[in-house]
């Protein structure tokens, strides 16, 4: 009985130890785990310090880079500005006005209407020949643009024809004053029935009757050449052009068939390309009478303009079927 007690309780025991053992190898299996994961945050941890450092060292170049393009758009922004300024300088609205009535003046001796594309041409031409520095600076695009929105805006603001127009009339008057025939004036904004009244006035009809008339028996000169040699003395030497427009500004304003004394593009340019012809066949005759009275040539050498001004004197004492005298 003894004996099975003892035996009994080295089981038991046996048992007690084999537990213990048991939970002293779990115990440290699980030091051996927590040790291993140490190991692993380690090594986690470590990566990701160097994974931020890497980050960091890529943000540190991005905010490098970023400063860097901030330094040269800043660099560019100057240059623009003092491009811009530049520019500003080159068109100065008194450069640009100034420009125009040099162009405007070198039209106005073939071109009395000028068109969009010439008043463009001849201003590029201009400038190619004057500043080809400024010139340089547009591709063809660029020069349209330009022209479009700072040049040709300031064309419809100056006009050497009107001054040219006012001029032509005032001689007109003082011419016909100096000769006997004053010739009463009239407002240029008067209405139709002012005009009307105002063309119908004796004296204006007798302007108009006697413009291409002689203004003394026996001498060849005509009131419609006084003009034009008033006129030629101011401007020193006007075009032919300029010249058809002058008689075809004096046609026009005293002329009683027609209520105009504007000289609009509508009215006018039949009257100009008309008279133009009669100006070049008169230069014509003058090249051949140059020649026979003077002893000169068509080949340019020198005339004393006596031949020139007969020949105009000639031809504006022709026949008033010669002259284009339109209503």
């Amino acid at each position: 009985m003894a004996t099975k007690r003892g035996e009994k309780r080295r089981i038991d025991d046996n048992k007690r130890f084999s537990k213990c053992s048991t939970e002293g190898s779990e115990a440290e299996k699980q030091v051996r785990i927590s040790d291993d994961s140490v190991d692993v945050n380690k090594k986690t941890i470590e990566k990701l310090l160097r994974t931020n450092s890497q980050i960091i060292s890529k943000l540190e170049v991005l905010i490098t880079g970023q400063k860097n393009l901030k330094t040269c758009l800043s660099s560019i922004e100057k240059k623009l500005n003092d491009n811009n300024k530049n520019n500003n300088n080159t068109i100065d609205p008194e450069y640009v006005k100034e420009l125009v009535k040099k162009v405007l003046k070198i039209l106005f001796e073939n071109f009395v209407y000028p068109s969009q594309d010439e008043y463009k041409f001849a201003t590029e031409k201009y400038l190619k020949d004057k500043n080809p520095g400024f010139m340089r600076q547009f591709k063809k695009n660029q020069w349209i643009i330009f022209f479009e929105k700072k040049i040709a805006p300031t064309y419809n603001n100056i006009s050497i024809r009107r001054t040219f127009t006012s001029r032509v009339k005032d001689v007109m008057y003082s011419v016909f004053e100096a000769t006997g025939h004053k010739l009463p004036s009239i407002n240029t904004q008067a209405s139709l029935s002012k005009i009307q009244e105002w063309k119908s006035k004796a004296e204006v009809k007798r302007c108009y009757n006697n413009l291409f008339k002689k203004v003394k028996d026996g001498q060849p000169t005509t009131y419609m050449s006084l003009i034009i040699d008033k006129l030629r003395k101011e401007n020193k030497n006007p075009s032919k052009t300029q010249i058809a427009y002058a008689i075809s500004i004096c046609e026009t304003y005293l002329n009683p068939n027609n209520q105009n004394i504007q000289m609009s593009k509508s009215i006018m340019k039949s009257k100009i390309i008309n008279n133009l012809m009669m100006v070049v066949q008169s230069r014509a005759a003058d090249d051949r009478a140059g020649a026979a009275d003077d002893g000169v040539t068509n080949d340019g050498r020198p005339n004393d303009g006596a031949a020139n001004d007969d020949a105009f004197q000639r031809w504006s004492t022709a026949p008033t079927m010669v002259w284009p005298m339109m209503a």
